[in-house]
């Protein structure tokens, strides 16, 4: 039942790419595709007839018969013109269809990408980065021989088994095409058996693949780490056990093959063998000619060509789908989080309500506890706590990477449930924790603010973070590769970058999450000053552990364990000795 609902998916997502509705051009190239196959067929079939009747003009030839040399010489000249056509169609063939499959799959592996963004915060947190990459790229690859072969190969080769079965009947009687039939019988069900025994290697050999790229690249992402703990040597045996399970699933696989092979072999070769005998019967009394002996010959040749392709064919077949599996499963993955199709309404003033909030990652475990509280138009809100306290939470769930457990958030009094993502996250600007930046040029990852900005606008955002003099000074300015995750960058600069990228955004809503806690104290407060210029007059929302950057919020929210225990300005908090004066007298000291 399974193996029925991934043939199903799989074709129901390729035949919109093999006749797209709206490519007139694609499904032009289909047609001529197709009739180039059918005219590569027709020659291939007539191939060994010509063949045959040049060896019997030749014979009768060389017995002395006054024939004109023109007719043995026409005859060979016009096998060699069938030949070189149906060469010349199938390459035409698949000339044309090229630009129909490498459509298809651009639009799948777009299509896959897309997903993968539309899916929420819960997914990609639990994602194996190496697994996911080779799923995409296996199952594409997958898709481009189904399209490729399976059109062109599969039904083509069935359809000249039936020509050919029908000419060798006419010709030479029942018996030639009843062994022929039979022994394509036995080679076809004899490919299928196998094959399909030689699925689980695969399987195995998959499964061992994705292991092996997951283990490397998680090694490498955390290289430092492993530095630090002197653990290389574990890296490279938990790598590997992975190693060892794909050497033995690839050679299980291997070895399947070969007894696949000689089986063919041996079902092929007997079925030629016994016709090749007959044939020879039929020379001796005179009922076939020698050029009869040579077109069953060519023919049951010619058949087994594309017969041992459709073996491999049926083989890559059941591997693609063995690969797609994977793929096909990112595409069942469904977002937690229901988008909407309406767009958040836009005006001069900006307010955010929080209304009686509760949530938890997990059911068994809240984190946040019936909170609610409100950020004014233009206003300046903290909060803060101890770590665990759940602060983090609150930006991922403006943010609707999660939807909360009861209660509701509203912006200009419209709940963010019941308007788009897109429009919603359009006028937040994020500086995060933990900065995470592109693998290019810091000019890029700073115009990713905005990426329509202009080079001026730009630079005044380097400026306004503090970060435009660093970067002139470096030997390719703003042209520097930050690496692998902004590697190459400092804590502190990583983040100054992320503040530029949001100063260039220009967003409504601000929300600084720890925006300053990889930066020094004297650079802390230069931050501090160009922050408090980018939120004068909008509205801010603050996450912050020192609370030096909290002070100069118009509200101060303390959490402790999920809930609001503390709110006020912060000369009030200090005045009220509660947690938030604990809180600051320990960060004095």
């Amino acid at each position: 039942m399974n193996k029925q609902k991934t043939y199903l998916k799989t074709f129901k997502l390729l035949f919109p790419f093999l006749w797209p509705n709206k490519r007139g051009d694609l499904r032009r190239r289909v047609s001529l595709a197709l009739i180039c196959l059918i005219l590569a067929k027709v020659a291939s079939v007539y191939t060994p007839l010509i063949l045959g009747r040049s060896v019997d003009s030749l014979t009768e030839l060389s017995s002395g018969v006054n024939l004109l040399m023109l007719i043995p010489i026409a005859l060979i000249i016009s096998y060699g013109v069938v030949r070189i056509a149906s060469l010349t169609f199938e390459g035409m063939r698949d000339a044309l269809f090229s630009k129909v499959s490498q459509h298809a799959i651009r639009e799948v592996s777009l299509t896959i990408f897309k997903h993968l963004h539309s899916l929420s915060l819960q997914f990609h947190l639990n994602r194996q980065t190496g697994a996911l990459s080779k799923f995409i790229d296996r199952g594409t690859k997958g898709i481009d021989f189904l399209l490729r072969y399976v059109i062109f190969n599969v039904v083509p080769t069935f359809i000249e088994i039936i020509l050919v079965s029908i000419i060798l009947l006419n010709l030479y009687g029942y018996f030639y095409a009843l062994i022929t039939i039979i022994t394509i019988t036995i080679y076809v069900i004899l490919t299928f058996i196998i094959t399909q025994w030689r699925v689980q290697f695969r399987r195995d050999m998959n499964s061992a693949d994705n292991s092996v790229s997951t283990k490397m690249i998680d090694s490498l992402l955390n290289f430092e780490t492993v530095k630090y703990f002197n653990n290389e040597n574990h890296e490279f045996n938990r790598l590997d056990v992975s190693l060892k399970k794909y050497e033995l699933a690839a050679n299980k696989s291997r070895h399947s093959l070969s007894l696949l092979n000689i089986a063919q072999i041996i079902v092929i070769m007997s079925g030629i063998t016994i016709m090749l005998v007959m044939t020879a019967f039929g020379i001796r009394s005179n009922d076939i000619s020698i050029g009869g002996f040579v077109v069953i010959n060519a023919y049951m040749l010619q058949l087994y060509q594309p017969l041992n392709f459709l073996g491999s064919v049926y083989r890559e077949i059941q591997q693609s789908l063995v690969d797609m599996e994977n793929m096909f499963n990112l595409l069942d993955e469904k977002s937690k989080v229901k988008d909407s199709l309406k767009q958040l309404k836009i005006n001069s003033k900006t307010e955010i309500k929080f209304s009686n909030i509760s949530f938890g990652y997990d059911e068994r475990r809240t984190v946040i506890k019936d909170i609610s509280f409100e950020v004014p138009n233009g206003k300046k809100v903290a909060i803060v706590g101890p770590t665990g306290a759940g602060k983090s939470t609150i930006s991922r769930l403006l943010f609707r990477f999660y939807d909360p457990t009861n209660g509701s958030i509203y912006i200009n009094d419209e709940n963010i449930n019941s308007i788009s993502q897109h429009s919603l996250r359009k006028i937040i600007g994020v500086v995060p924790q933990d900065t995470v930046l592109f693998n290019d040029t810091i000019h890029y990852n700073i115009s990713y603010g905005d990426p329509k900005a202009s080079e001026d606008d730009i630079i005044n955002a380097a400026k306004n973070a503090d970060i435009h003099n660093f970067v002139i000074s470096l030997p390719d300015g703003y042209e520097t590769i930050v690496g692998e995750r902004g590697l190459k960058l400092s804590g502190g600069e990583k983040q100054r970058v992320a503040i530029a990228r949001t100063f260039l955004k220009n967003p409504k809503i601000l929300f600084f999450d720890e925006a300053t806690s990889a930066l020094d104290s004297s650079t802390e407060k230069e931050i501090q000053k160009n922050l408090e210029n980018m939120s004068k007059d909008k509205t801010t929302l603050i996450i912050a552990h020192r609370l030096s950057t909290a002070a100069y919020a118009d509200n101060i929210i303390v959490l402790d364990k999920g809930s609001i225990i503390e709110q006020g300005s912060h000369n009030y908090l200090l005045d009220l000795k509660g947690k938030y004066f604990e809180m600051w007298e320990k960060q004095k000291a």
